[in-house]
This record gives structure tokens, C-alpha cells and sequence, in this order.
């Protein structure tokens, strides 16, 4: 192992020549003169010793710290250039970043420890052993481009003991991840921090430096433990000290990304300078006070618990902003643990994570919508999409071509915000445009090619999605009224009411097996057929879209045919069970949210939320109807966390919107 040498500014150029470096720095003080709380809410939960707990701000993601010992499996962020995720590994399979403690020169098993969540986003752990208290803090401050891993002991014996808190960082993959991860090839180095000391640079290289990312620790000493040119360099940073009883230390490891080795090291500087001046302590206050700014409460604990920890989640893994071009983006989720990740759906972003950023954060949500209504406004409709707008999966949906309107309309009634909404006038009237050409004249109805589970829908006329429709019409007419546009808006109030009538008279039939009458179908052609679920879109959504009251005969067969042995994927007959599809086969988390805004659903709901441990507290796609385990492929979903939250609050939030 080589002792890394000190650094000096005079050596600037041997230094960057040696690589970059990544640096893990708290960041006091970031947050000028922001009320910090008396007492952040410290939330005990209870995990599993294979769950992982995520944080992160808007520009690095942490995405599986794991509840076992707290170590760091993977980092990531945004860049525009790869449209999707860098994500940062270990050497195979090994924690990028794998905190430890000694204790007179003997190791100590952090295993299992307790934890807690500070406001409910900055994971806490405690364990006493062998007569030490010890503790991992992990915590990315908003704005900082940089988060930090505080580590400290204390003595609680009667003799004095030296102990050594340290990590080891390897870096020994890249992937690009859009969906799956795809390793890049290239050059692994490590080198000393360019004019950034005591750090670490890990560069990866091809023709030149791509990314870089650094491990700053500040107070502790580094040796690099593998090749500074290898597969997998790596980096061990340790500080050692005698303790008296009583006595306690900290330790401070500063993990931040760049697109070169110097943007690297100085996010990270920049966060341990916020440290130098303020303490670790005094800045992770102020980020608990940002967090807690973007909480709300139903009085009740557990809910409490679940909707907050989502409402974040939704906050800072659907949206983020790229390392390179600094815009802030939309995606499914930036958890690699999602399936479809790192991509953006108008369906996701518009109607079920902006209603959860409406109800925390309307600042944010104005972004969000920016982002919707200028770079992926051309594409709008289609399938999927790369973060700059470019097609990922071709394919047209009607209920994504729908969100942007929607989403728009709610953004202005809780906002009144009507300077953003005439900076967007063109943005409204491509919108209305792209849904009218989709009007089929001979029905009255608006056709799709793929329905809200992203599947091929042979009859064109989507039941669900032709009252979001309705929903949007409407939205337009109030938009354009509010630009001074009776014309226009006179318009979509008249297509409005021919829809509601067009979806009466051809989506409503008696041929479903087994039902007492006329139901809603999931789709049709004007002739025939389809009786199904669809839970992304489903048609138990039609009462909170306004289309019809609950108490509405053909909805109340059409709930009771979707929740009886008729419908092969109802599962009403085990414990945890809404109804499915063929495409979803579990009760979804959709379901659930839909469910808690109907009084015939809703005891069901709460019942199926409380006993789900989720993906360690975090929204996935479902839980198995017969044990409320959750959907092993559809974790860490983002989007999806904001709507359950949001459907949770609409449901018991006790206090005003802020």
C-alpha cells in the first residue's frame, strides 16, 4: 500500500495529471439564514437486513445504503450527455463506499444496527458495542453537490481506548443507465484531489476525462490499497485517536461527483468549507429544517411516516438536476432498483409525482412543469422518453398526451400563477392540438395506441383515458379563459360535454359476464368490447376525476364486477387484494391510491398500506394480495411514491396547504 503524499497548490499540474477525486464533505452554514428547528424529528423504523434506505438531494443520488452496516452499495447522477443515470460501483459487487470502526486495534462488527430517519430523509445509525457508542450519519444538503458520511464514537468505559473510524472506497464499475445498466469502458484512476487536500480524485478516462468523482476527509489519512491505474482503484481513509471515558470523536468522508477531476474535488471542498465553519451538526440541521419545509402531517405516526418519506422520495428521485448541463429533469425514478429507470413518461412526471411536488414544494413544481412544457413538450404523447426529450419507445398514449394539460390546470388553481401560464401559451395550444387530432368523428371519442400500462390496446378507445380527456378539455377551457380567449374556451367546454356524452353512450355496456347490469369497459371500438383493469389507469379512477359520483349506478356495478370472482384478477378473495390485470397480476399501488378516495375502498387500503413494509418504507409497484409483500421488480419506484403520497394526504392531511 502507498502512502498518499501531501498536496500543494504548486504541484497543481503533476496533481491533475494523476487523476481526479471524489469527496465526501458536510456543508455547515449552506443555507444562510434558514429558520433551522430547536429539535429535528428523529423517526425510528424498522428494517430488514436486506433492505437499503435512499437519500440524496437534487444533484447525487444515494440510492442503497445498506440497513446492515451502513455502507454505500452504488451512487449516481444525471447527465444529459449519457440521457440517463452515471451510476458508480464498487469492485464487483463490493460497497463503493464501506464505512468501519476499530477499537484498540481490533475491529469492531457494526452489524445490524438500529436506525432512525432524521425528518424523516437523512438515515441515522446507532449501535453500542464493546463498551463504544457508535453512530453513521449519512447526509446530502440541498444545493451542495457533494454529500457527507459523519461517523463518530464514545467511550462509554472506565479506561481509555483508541479507536479508528475509517472507510474504503473502490471504484471498480461506470454503467450508463437508462432501464438497465450498460458498462462504459474506459480508464479507472486515482489520484490526489487537484488544489483539494486531504482527497482522492477516481477519474474515469477514454479519450479524455468523463467523470470524476471524490472522497474528501477531511482530519483522517489515505492510502491507496490498489493500483492508482486499475479495474478497480481503490482508496482506504482512516482517522485514529485515544479516547478517554466519556470521550467522544468524529470523523467527516465527503463524497462528490464532476465532470473532470476539478469540479470534482471542489464540490467537495465547497461542502467541507460549510463544515469548517459551522459543524457537521449545525449543517445537518439545516437540512433537516429544508426537509421539514416539504413534510405534512395526518396525525397519525405511521402514516405520517410512509407519506413523508414518499413525498420526499418523489421530490429528489423523480426529478434531479444533470451533473452537465445543470437543467433540471424528470425520470421514473433514479433508483437503479427500478426496472424503467431513468427515463421520463408524461404520465409519470405530470399526474403522479407533480401532485405530491403541488402539495410540498409549488416552487419546485413550477420547474417541473417548465421542464414538461420546453424540452420534452415536442414528444409529448409518446411512450417514453430520454431526459432530452429525444424518443426512447415510440407508441402513442392519450392519457400521457392528456397529463401536461392537467397537471397545468392544477398548478394554476393552486398557484394562480398566471404569468407562468401566459409565458406558456404556445406550449397550451400545442397541447390542445395534439389531443384533437386524436378525436374520431363518427364516435366522439379520442383514440390511443397503448393504454396506461404501456401495452398494445387493439380497440382504440380507452375508457379511462377518453374522461382524462373529458378532464383536460375542461382544464383548457379554464386556461383559456384565464388568457383572455372566450372563443377558445367556450370551444372546450362544448367538446367537454360531447365527451362526456360520447363515453356514456359507447363505453358503457350489459355484455360483461356475470355483471348486474351495464358497467364501464376498459375499452372499445363503438362495437365491441374489453372488460378488464387497468390499474395505472384505472376506471375506479372516474369519480375522482369528476366524470361521475361514486354513488353513479354504472360505476357502482362496474366496482363491484372489477372486486368479484367474475373478474379473473380481483383478488377479492385474499387478504390484500385489489384488483389486477394480466400486464399487473398483484394488488398495485395505484390501486391502493384509488381506493383510499373511495368510501367503499378505502378501510381495505389503509388495511394493505400499514401492512406492507414496502421497499423498506419506499413505494413500489404493489404487494402480493396474499401476504402484502412487496413486487420484487417494481422497487424504489418514484413517480409512484408521489402519487400514493399525494392520495394519503388528499385523504387525512390535517394542516392547510403551505
Amino acid at each position: 500500500m502507498t502512502l498518499l503524499k501531501s498536496r500543494n497548490r504548486q504541484s497543481r499540474r503533476k496533481r491533475l495529471a494523476a487523476g481526479g477525486l471524489f469527496a465526501v464533505i458536510l456543508l455547515p452554514g449552506l443555507f444562510g439564514t434558514a429558520a433551522v428547528p430547536e429539535a429535528a424529528r428523529r423517526i425510528p423504523i424498522s428494517l430488514h437486513s436486506d433492505d437499503v434506505l435512499p437519500t440524496g438531494n437534487q444533484w447525487i443520488s444515494l440510492p442503497d445504503i445498506r440497513s446492515s452496516d451502513g455502507s454505500l452499495n452504488t451512487f449516481n447522477v444525471l447527465s444529459m450527455r449519457h440521457r440517463g443515470l452515471l451510476q458508480v460501483a464498487g469492485d464487483h459487487g463490493a460497497p463503493v463506499l464501506r464505512p468501519y470502526f476499530m477499537a484498540n486495534g481490533k475491529p469492531l462488527e457494526f452489524s445490524n444496527p438500529s436506525w432512525e430517519l432524521i425528518e424523516y430523509w437523512i438515515p441515522y445509525a446507532h449501535l453500542a458495542i464493546a463498551g463504544l457508542d457508535a453512530t453513521l450519519t449519512w447526509c446530502a444538503p440541498p444545493d451542495s453537490r457533494a454529500a457527507f458520511l459523519r461517523m463518530t464514537l464514545v467511550n462509554r468505559k472506565s479506561e481509555p481506548v483508541e479507536v479508528t473510524m475509517g472507510v474504503r472506497a473502490t471504484f471498480g464499475a461506470i454503467d450508463r443507465v437508462t432501464y438497465v445498466p450498460v458498462e462504459l469502458r474506459g480508464e479507472h484512476s486515482v489520484g490526489a484531489a487537484p488544489w483539494v487536500d486531504p482527497a482522492e480524485a477516481f477519474s474515469y478516462i477514454t479519450t479524455d476525462t468523463d467523470f470524476a468523482w471524490t472522497l474528501l476527509h477531511p482530519g483522517s489519512k489515505a492510502l491507496v490499497t490498489a493500483p492508482p491505474t486499475t479495474a478497480a482503484p481503490a482508496v482506504e481513509a482512516s482517522r485514529t485517536k485515544t479516547l478517554a471515558p466519556g470521550e467522544s470523536v468524529e470523523a467527516i468522508f465527503i463524497l462528490a461527483a464532476g465532470i473532470e477531476e476539478f469540479s470534482a474535488a471542489h464540490n467537495a471542498r465547497a461542502l467541507r468549507e460549510q463544515i469548517d465553519r459551522n459543524g457537521s451538526e449545525r449543517i445537518i440541521e439545516e437540512t433537516a429544517a429544508w426537509l421539514s419545509a416539504r413534510t405534512r402531517t395526518t396525525g397519525k405516526a405511521d402514516l405520517d411516516l410512509l407519506m413523508n418519506r414518499n413525498f420526499l422520495f418523489t421530490t429528489l428521485y423523480a426529478w434531479g438536476r444533470t451533473i452537465d448541463t445543470e437543467q433540471l429533469v424528470g425520470v421514473t425514478s433514479r433508483s437503479p432498483r427500478y426496472y424503467v429507470s431513468a427515463a421520463y413518461w408524461d404520465r409519470d412526471a405530470m399526474l403522479w409525482s407533480f401532485p405530491g411536488l403541488l402539495d410540498t414544494d409549488p416552487a419546485m413544481a413550477r420547474d417541473a412543469l417548465e421542464y414538461a412544457l420546453n424540452t420534452q413538450l415536442r414528444n409529448t404523447g409518446t411512450h417514453s422518453r430520454f431526459i432530452d426529450g429525444i424518443v426512447l419507445e415510440d407508441g402513442f398514449q392519450l392519457d400521457e398526451a392528456a397529463a401536461p394539460v392537467i397537471a397545468l390546470a392544477s398548478y394554476l388553481r393552486r398557484t394562480h400563477d398566471t404569468a407562468f401560464l401566459a409565458a406558456h401559451r404556445a406550449a397550451v395550444a400545442r397541447l390542445g392540438d395534439g389531443l384533437l387530432r386524436r378525436f374520431d368523428p363518427t364516435t366522439g371519442l379520442y383514440s390511443s395506441l397503448q393504454d396506461s400500462q404501456d401495452e398494445f390496446q387493439r380497440l382504440p378507445f380507452i375508457t379511462y383515458d377518453n374522461a382524462l380527456v373529458w378532464r383536460a378539455l375542461n382544464d383548457l377551457a379554464e386556461l383559456y379563459k384565464q388568457l383572455n380567449d372566450p372563443s377558445t374556451s367556450q370551444e372546450m367546454t362544448k367538446r367537454a360535454a360531447s365527451l362526456h356524452e360520447a363515453i356514456l353512450a359507447h363505453c358503457v355496456s350489459a355484455s360483461a359476464p356475470g355483471a348486474g347490469g351495464p358497467i364501464f369497459a376498459s375499452a372499445t371500438d363503438g362495437k365491441d368490447f374489453v372488460f378488464t383493469e387497468i390499474p395505472p389507469g384505472s376506471l375506479l379512477k372516474l369519480p375522482a376525476l369528476g366524470f361521475v359520483a361514486e354513488t353513479d349506478p354504472a360505476f357502482v356495478r362496474t366496482y363491484e364486477w372489477l372486486h368479484s370472482k367474475n373478474y379473473a384478477f380481483s383478488y377479492a378473495d385474499q387478504p390484500f387484494g385489489f384488483p389486477g390485470s394480466y400486464r399487473l397480476p398483484f394488488t398495485t399501488s395505484w390501486s391502493i391510491a384509488d381506493h383510499l378516495l373511495l368510501a367503499a375502498g378505502r378501510d381495505q387500503a389503509l388495511k394493505i398500506l400499514r401492512a406492507s413494509d414496502w421497499d423498506g418504507g419506499i413505494i413500489t409497484e404493489g404487494v402480493d394480495p396474499a401476504s402484502a409483500r412487496m413486487d420484487q421488480a417494481g422497487r424504489a419506484f418514484a413517480t409512484a411514491a408521489g402519487y400514493v403520497a399525494h392520495a394519503i394526504c388528499q385523504l387525512a392531511c390535517t394542516e392547510a396547504v403551505r
